[in-house]
């Protein structure tokens, strides 16, 4: 996603996904277009960036929705590795460098994550 190009981020109240389709720790893309929103869960902790690596401009998540999160603390671009922390979205390894990655507002109501 290139900065020229205009973000499109859900309305408040938007539901993104259910709580208990995600992965504990893990996380999905979320159910939005059409901006790639990839949303991240550590127990009762939600969390959610744009699902674009800033490295090579990669999706986090695969094909299959498969999104790598290690040790419940880490988001890892599956692509060439570059790993974020979780709850800040800062670059902790890898080739993305100093990156931080773009977050989006998320609350968690009723079971169901919506943008905030």
């Amino acid at each position: 996603m290139s900065d020229e190009t205009e973000t499109v981020l859900p309305e408040p109240g938007t539901v993104l996904k259910t709580l208990s389709e995600i992965p504990d720790p893990g996380g999905l893309p979320a159910d939005f277009e059409p901006t790639p929103i990839v949303i991240l869960r550590t127990g009762e902790t939600v969390t959610a960036y744009l699902n674009v690596c800033p490295h090579a401009g990669r999706p986090f998540s695969l094909p299959s929705g498969k999104t790598l999160v290690s040790e419940g603390r880490y988001l890892v671009c599956p692509f060439h590795g570059a790993s974020f922390d979780v709850a800040t979205g800062a670059c902790v390894g890898g080739p993305a460098g100093k990156s931080v990655l773009k977050p989006v507002a998320v609350t968690v109501v009723d079971g169901q994550v919506v943008a905030a």
